[in-house]
């Protein structure tokens, strides 16, 4: 089974470079194709001469439609990864890019269940892992070209791709404790300039409300200015009432002292002449005596 398995692929040759993105991992092994089964072989050719001619998208079919005939051919899934991951350069839709190659990862990851060749499913690792370090999925390739050096230990290629996807790993994360550093700092400077803010605004709050509180003194103060400007008048009213009346009182009296004073004048005036009078009767009352 192993040895059909081994000589069911032609294009395990082009196993790393299908998707050896990184520099050096480019693979020369090659295999012949002698599947049992006639139509599944025959599809399997068709699609490899199709792949070597770069006509990719005409691979993929032949591939799949080996799948169709054995669902569980290591050469078919393996191959029509390899297809779809040729064609990733081929289109600017993010949105099939990402069905390619999630597609292509899938089947990738199908192969080590179908065979116990220790190469192909090294092979198959190989290409998962580098499926996830162009996603910049480096932990996860890390651990598939991990699993790859365990079925293929002398395999450099997949070494060097483990290596770098650690590099890779590391300057991530050293980014992203950077960006969450600048990111606390950022925090921090915004809590501050909140703080500052709102300190600002109560500043300008309690400004505000001394400003109020102080123009309401000043206002009662004034009110109160103004009552007493009202109440003075009338005070001044009554007090000139009082000395008024004080005056006609004392008036009066003085009126009253003059009256007497001169019904005094008048009654010893009166006296005076009754005086005169009686004097002069009796003066001539004694005329009379003496004539007679």
């Amino acid at each position: 089974m192993k040895n059909n398995i081994i000589i069911s692929l032609i294009l395990v040759a082009m196993a790393s470079t299908a998707m050896c993105l990184l520099n050096g991992c480019g693979k020369d092994d090659k295999y012949i194709s002698d599947v049992t089964n006639k139509e599944e072989r025959q599809l399997i050719k068709e699609g490899n001469k199709l792949f070597e001619e770069e006509k990719y998208q005409e691979a993929e079919i032949m591939y799949n439609k080996a799948t169709q005939v054995n669902p569980n051919s290591p050469a078919a899934n393996y191959n029509l990864a390899l297809s779809l991951v040729k064609q990733l350069k081929t289109t600017d839709n993010d949105s099939i890019k990402n069905e390619m190659i999630n597609h292509a990862s899938s089947l990738f990851e199908l192969v080590p269940t179908l065979t116990k060749d220790s190469t192909l499913i090294a092979m198959a690792y190989h290409n998962m892992g580098n499926l996830r370090y162009e996603s910049e999925a480096y932990k996860e390739a890390i651990d598939a070209y991990k699993l790859s050096l365990r079925h293929n230990p002398s395999d450099n290629d997949t070494r060097y791709n483990l290596r770098m996807a650690q590099l890779k790993l590391q300057e991530q994360q050293q980014q992203q404790q950077k960006n969450q550093q600048n990111q606390q700092n950022q925090d921090q400077q915004d809590q501050q300039d909140q703080d500052k803010q709102n300190q600002d605004q109560q500043n300008q709050d309690q400004q505000n409300q001394d400003k109020q509180n102080q123009d309401k003194q000043n206002q009662d103060q004034q009110n109160q200015n103004q009552d007493k400007a009202q109440e003075k008048p009338a005070e001044q009213k009554q007090q000139s009432g009082k000395q008024q009346d004080a005056y006609i009182k004392m008036n009066e009296q003085n009126m009253q002292q003059v009256l007497k004073a001169m019904q005094d004048k008048e009654d010893a005036v009166q006296k005076k002449i009754n005086n005169a009078g009686d004097g002069q009767e009796r003066r001539e009352r004694q005329s009379s005596r003496n004539k007679w």
